[in-house]
């Protein structure tokens, strides 16, 4: 069965419903100004209209002066949960010394996510292509039927669950290989496109330097299985899944690098 043809909400629940609630709350002074400036530097020309509310973000569609459509990410100031950031911020050694206040906080997660998504694409893991970011805005590529977005997983279910889990682990263990821990993966961060499953929401991904890498990977790793054992993959499990996405040595970088020395000294 085509995409086109499976169960979609309807289209006034993804456009019209929630526009006014997500505007209010979103465009101050300084998201103004890095949208300005994005905007003249050319990565879009119009900010259209918005397409989802996240735990800390608002997403919204816009199109470039030749007719592509993109995604801008624009994180809230005032009400995001800079507290909780700091979880996957501390411990990582490319953001070693962030201020703990609201607004750096959230400078450092956008910034986080830019080099999240550039590192993961680079790596051919299935996620939105990164443009550009500024301040506390990030501008990718946007998945869409027309000027649709398309539905996550949760939304959809899966046509085929065993193809779809093996796929979804495959994407964990080429994070995995490029040295990153997603942290947050779930049926309800994975879009259900014409060209496969996409994973979103990749700021929060940390190096395998951080001291809860192995607790935020098993994590993923168990919600997939959580999910997909409900959809009838009966051979789904935890240490099984594991054991596959270790079987490789990751490409490490920078500071973790040291650590992954010392660690395997005796190898």
């Amino acid at each position: 069965m085509s995409l086109a043809k499976r169960k979609r909400p309807k289209r006034e629940d993804k456009m019209i419903r929630t526009e006014k609630r997500l505007e209010s709350d979103v465009f101050d002074r300084q998201s103004l100004f890095a949208i300005a400036k994005l905007m003249k530097d050319g990565h879009f020309a119009t900010v259209d209209y918005p397409v989802a509310k996240g735990k800390e973000a608002n997403i919204f569609c816009g199109t470039t002066t030749d007719g592509k459509k993109v995604a801008i990410k624009i994180y809230r100031i005032d009400t995001s949960n800079f507290i909780r950031m700091h979880d996957y911020i501390d411990g990582d050694p490319r953001f070693q010394g962030t201020s703990r206040k609201r607004f750096e906080t959230i400078l450092a997660w956008t910034r986080k996510e830019y080099s999240n998504l550039k590192a993961f694409h680079e790596a051919g893991v299935s996620v939105p292509r990164p443009i550009a970011f500024l301040r506390n805005v990030v501008v990718m590529e946007f998945f869409a039927e027309g000027n649709i977005a398309f539905s996550t997983l949760e939304q959809m279910g899966s046509e085929n669950p065993q193809k779809d889990y093996d796929f979804m682990l495959t994407q964990v263990k080429k994070i995995y290989q490029a040295g990153f821990v997603h942290g947050d993966i779930s049926e309800y961060n994975i879009l259900v496109t014409d060209d496969g499953l996409k994973l979103l929401d990749c700021a929060q991904a940390v190096l395998l330097a951080h001291p809860r890498a192995e607790d935020f990977l098993r994590r993923d790793v168990e919600n997939l299985v959580r999910y997909f054992k409900k959809q009838g993959v009966k051979e789904a499990d935890t240490e099984k899944a594991l054991a596959y996405i270790k079987d490789a040595r990751p490409v490490l970088r920078g500071l973790e690098q040291l650590k992954y020395d010392e660690e395997n000294k005796k190898e």
